[in-house]
C-alpha cells in the first residue's frame, strides 16, 4: 500500500575576548598590561590603564631582570594584537617566571585557556598559585587541570582546601566541587579526585553521596550505587543518598531494584512530597504510566495550585486515554494562569479525538505564542477542510507558512495542505501546490513522495516513478520509496517482477511495516502465487484496520473463490470508510 507521509575548560575561560592594544603601544601601556584582567574575571571591556608608580613587585632576577622582563611582555602582547596566541602564551609564561607580580601569572594562564592549551595554562596557574595562594580561583583552575591531565593525586589537596575555605563561609563546598569536576574531560580522574577527598575527610556521609552524585552525572552509575550505599552506612537517614542509589540503579538498567528502592522510602517518608514526585517521575520513566497518575494525584492533593503537576497529570491522562480526567487537569491548569498555551494545545487534542472539531478549533485558535502555535494552526487548518472550509483552511496554511523562515517547517506546512488537497480529491490543485514547493526546494524528498501520491490519483503513473526514483537516486535504501514503487508498478503497470524487486528491498528493512506486508500481499497476489500473498495480506490486515489492505485482502478472496468472505471484509471495511475509493471501485465489481 501507499502510506502517507559544541575549549578544554570552557568553564574557565575570559568572560571577555582577550583585549588588543592599538598599533602605538607605549611603556606604560605596556606595563599597564598585567593590570588589564581583574581577579574577579572583568575588565576586558575597559580601555587598559598605566600602573601606579611601583605597583610590580620585586623581580626575581637581577641585572637585566626588568628589561627581559619588559621585552617577553611587549612580544607578548604583540603577538596577541595579531592573533598569535601561541606565541604569546610563552613569552607570557616566561614573563610570569620574571615577576612575583601574580597578575602576569594570572593573564599567562588565561591566555593559554583562551588558545585552548591547557598544557600551557599549566605552569602559568601553578605560578599564579605560588604567587598568591589564597587566590581561590587560582586554586580551582589549577586543580582542574590537574585532573584534566589525570593528575588525581595532585589535584585532591586543592580541592580540599577549596572545599575548606567554601565550608568556613558556609557555602556548599561539595556542590561546587561537583559542578565543577563534572566538566572535566577526564571523567575518571575527576571521579578519583573527589574519591580522594571523601577519603580525607573520615567518615564524612556527604563526602560519598558528593562522590555519588559525581558518579551519576559521569554516566558511572555502578559507582555511584557503591558510593551511595558507602554514605548511607554512614547516615542511613540521608535521604538524598537513597534517592541517588534509587536513581543510579535505574541507570544501570536494573529497573525493577530502582522502583523498589523508590518505593520503600516513599512508604518511609510518605510525607516527602518532593520524594513522590521523584517516584513518579521514575514510574513514568519506565512507561509505567497508570502508577505514575497515582502518584502524582496523591501529591496534587497537597499542591492544588502547581501548574507543572496539574499539567503533568493533564499529560498523562491523556497517555493512558483518560480524556475527561485530562481535561479537568487542563482546565485546571488554565485557571492558574501558568501553561496556558500548552494547556490549550491539549485541551484542542482532547476536543478532536473526541470528535468535536469546533471546540477543537477554538481551542487552537487560543495558541498564539510557544512550542504548539505552529501546529495548531495546522490541526485547525486541517479540521477546517474536512469541515468543508477548504478556502479558509488553504488560507490559513498560506499566511503560517509566509511567516515562517526555517526550511523545514515550510515544508511541513506545503506537506499539510497538500494532505488537506489530497482528502478534498483536489488533486490537480495539490499538484500545482507541490510544484510551487518544489520549485522553492528543488529534490526535497518529502514534497517529492508527496507530488507522487498525488500524481497516482491522477493517473500520472510516469511522474510517480519519476518523483519516486528522484528520491531513490539520493537514498537507494529509502524504504517509503521503494515500497511506493514498487506498490505502484504492480497495482498499477504489468511490471510484476520489477516491482517485486522493489518491494523485498523494503520488506528487508522494515519486515514489521504493515503497509510494506500489505505491498508484498499484494505483488505476489499479481504475480500469480496467491496462497503466499494471502498470507502476507491476512498479516497485514490483522496489523491495521486500512481501507485499502481491506480492499486487496477481499480481491485475492475473490480470486481464490472465497466469495462470501471476501464480500463480508468489503462490506466491514465500506461501514468503517463509506466513501473511499477503492472500496468503491472493488464493490462496484464484485457486488454491482
Amino acid at each position: 500500500m501507499l502510506p502517507d507521509q559544541r575549549s578544554v575548560f570552557p568553564w574557565f575561560l575570559p568572560r571577555r575576548p582577550v583585549p588588543r592594544l592599538g598599533a602605538a603601544v607605549v611603556l606604560c601601556g605596556l606595563l599597564a598590561a598585567c593590570a588589564g584582567l581583574s581577579r574577579d574575571g572583568e575588565g576586558y571591556e575597559e580601555p587598559w590603564q598605566p600602573l601606579a608608580e611601583g605597583h610590580l613587585l620585586p623581580l626575581e632576577g637581577e641585572g637585566n631582570g626588568v628589561s627581559d622582563l619588559l621585552y617577553e611582555l611587549l612580544v607578548g602582547e604583540i603577538a596577541g594584537h595579531q592573533g598569535e596566541l601561541q606565541v604569546a602564551v610563552e613569552h607570557y609564561l616566561r614573563a610570569a617566571q620574571r615577576t612575583r607580580n601574580p597578575e602576569v601569572a594570572e593573564r599567562a594562564t588565561r591566555i593559554a585557556l583562551f588558545a585552548g592549551d591547557p598544557a600551557a595554562a599549566l605552569p602559568g596557574a601553578e605560578r599564579w598559585l605560588a604567587l598568591e595562594p589564597e587566590n581561590l580561583e587560582a586554586r580551582q583552575i589549577l586543580a582542574a587541570l590537574l585532573v584534566n591531565e589525570g593528575r588525581p593525586d595532585a589535584a585532591a589537596p586543592h580541592l580540599l582546601t577549596v572545599l575548606e575555605r567554601v565550608e568556613a563561609v558556609e557555602g556548599d563546598g561539595y556542590g561546587l566541587l561537583v559542578n565543577m569536576l563534572a566538566r572535566s574531560q577526564n571523567g575518571d580522574a575527576a571521579l578519583e579526585a573527589l574519591a580522594l577527598v571523601a577519603e580525607s575527610r573520615g567518615d564524612d556521609s556527604l563526602a560519598y553521596l558528593a562522590v555519588a552524585g559525581l558518579a551519576l552525572q559521569q554516566d558511572r552509575p555502578l559507582t555511584a550505587v557503591a558510593a551511595a550505599e558507602r554514605a548511607l552506612t554512614l547516615d542511613d537517614g540521608l535521604r538524598e543518598a537513597h534517592v541517588l542509589r534509587a536513581r543510579a540503579l535505574g541507570q544501570a538498567g536494573d529497573q525493577a531494584s530502582s522502583l523498589r528502592a523508590m518505593g520503600d522510602l516513599v512508604a518511609r517518608y510518605p510525607e516527602d512530597v518532593d520524594l513522590r514526585v521523584t517516584y513518579a517521575r521514575l514510574l513514568l520513566q519506565s512507561e509505567r504510566y497508570e502508577d505514575a497518575r497515582r502518584q502524582f494525584e496523591r501529591v496534587a492533593r497537597e499542591r492544588p495550585g502547581d501548574a507543572d503537576l496539574l499539567y503533568t497529570l493533564g499529560l498523562l491522562n491523556i497517555e493512558v486515554e483518560q480524556y475527561e480526567d485530562a481535561q479537568r487537569y487542563l482546565e485546571r491548569v488554565l485557571q492558574t494562569g501558568r501553561r496556558v498555551q500548552e494547556a490549550r494545545y491539549y485541551l484542542g487534542r482532547i476536543a478532536e479525538a473526541g470528535g468535536d472539531p469546533e471546540r477543537a478549533i477554538r481551542f487552537y485558535a487560543q495558541v498564539n505564542r510557544g512550542e504548539h502555535r505552529d501546529e495548531s494552526v495546522i490541526r485547525a487548518a486541517l479540521l477546517k477542510g474536512g469541515g468543508g472550509q477548504l478556502a479558509q483552511a488553504r488560507a490559513d496554511l498560506s499566511a503560517l507558512r509566509d511567516r515562517l523562515d526555517e526550511p523545514g517547517e515550510r515544508v511541513r506546512v506545503y506537506l499539510a495542505e497538500a494532505g488537506l488537497l489530497r482528502d478534498a480529491r483536489d488533486y490537480e490543485a495539490g499538484m500545482d501546490l507541490l510544484h510551487q514547493g518544489l520549485r522553492e526546494y528543488p529534490g526535497n524528498p518529502e514534497l517529492l513522495y508527496s507530488r507522487a501520491l498525488m500524481a497516482e490519483r491522477l493517473d500520472r503513473i510516469d511522474q510517480v516513478e519519476a518523483d519516486l526514483n528522484l528520491i531513490l537516486a539520493q537514498d537507494p535504501d529509502n524504504a517509503a520509496a521503494l515500497n511506493a514503487l514498487g506498490y505502484t508498478l504492480a497495482d498499477r503497470t504489468d511490471r510484476h517482477e520489477e516491482a517485486y524487486g522493489y518491494i523485498r528491498r523494503a520488506y528487508a528493512q522494515r519486515p514489521d511495516d504493515a503497509a510494506v506486508i500489505d505491498s508484498m500481499g499484494w505483488v505476489l497476489y499479481r504475480l500469480g502465487r496467491l496462497d503466499e500473498a494471502e498470507v502476507y495480506l491476512r498479516r497485514a490486515h490483522d496489523m491495521m484496520e486500512d481501507s485499502e489492505i481491506a480492499s486487496n485482502l477481499a480481491a485475492l478472496l475473490w480470486a481464490q473463490g472465497r466469495r462470501d468472505e471476501a464480500l463480508g471484509i468489503l462490506r466491514k471495511a465500506l461501514e468503517r470508510d463509506p466513501a473511499h475509493e477503492r472500496l468503491l471501485r472493488l464493490k462496484e465489481r464484485l457486488d454491482p
